[in-house]
């Protein structure tokens, strides 16, 4: 069953459709919260929270056009709040919180039986990029989000969402003697999308 039905039994009260969603996303969540910190409880708790506000709150949910860009949006929200909380309530803004985004061991040590070296070389790339230029990159040939959906996640206007794509895959090329087509045709070959 596809996302957009399961949402509409969510919204109708079925576990069953809530539970295949929460299933079908809790490891992307995960994965996408460990850019932030990798502190892996903090991020499943923030998941949980987010779970139980969308179970209880399911009646008042929305249709959405993209149950996965939804989820990203809440859960990013949602993590913010957690890690908010967790600084014993200083005031720590989002951008802030991105300084915070850290490629995981699994990112780096990424293994292509054809070539480990390239590997190694295009993720330590990623890790030099400013850190928005990186969750941008990130959140676009990771996740697979439109340009759209990056910006309405970050609340930042579309064209600074393709600046931001544009002086990553320059400071890529820059830094590097391959192509841009060539960075990226490898990229989703090295990093499984989720």
């Amino acid at each position: 069953m596809d996302d957009q039905a399961l949402w509409q039994l969510l919204r109708t009260g079925s576990e069953e459709a809530y539970s295949v969603l929460a299933q079908r996303y809790y490891a992307k969540l995960v994965h996408y919260g460990q850019k932030f910190t990798p502190n892996r409880q903090l991020v499943e708790d923030a998941l949980q929270d987010l779970l139980i506000r969308l179970w209880l709150g399911r009646q008042r949910l929305s249709d959405t056009p993209s149950v996965k860009f939804y989820l990203l949006k809440a859960f990013r929200h949602q993590l913010f709040k957690t890690l908010n909380k967790s600084l014993r309530h200083s005031e720590v803004e989002e951008a802030d919180m991105a300084e915070l985004m850290v490629f995981s061991v699994e990112d780096q040590y990424i293994e292509l039986e054809s070539d480990l070296r390239f590997t190694s070389e295009l993720t330590e790339r990623l890790t030099h990029l400013p850190t928005r230029q990186r969750e941008v990159i990130y959140l676009r040939f990771f996740q697979g989000l439109t340009i759209e959906e990056i910006a309405d996640l970050l609340v930042i206007q579309t064209q600074s969402v393709s600046n931001l794509l544009q002086r990553a895959l320059t400071n890529l090329r820059s830094s590097w003697f391959i192509t841009t087509p060539v960075i990226l045709a490898l990229a989703y070959r090295l990093i499984p999308l989720l």
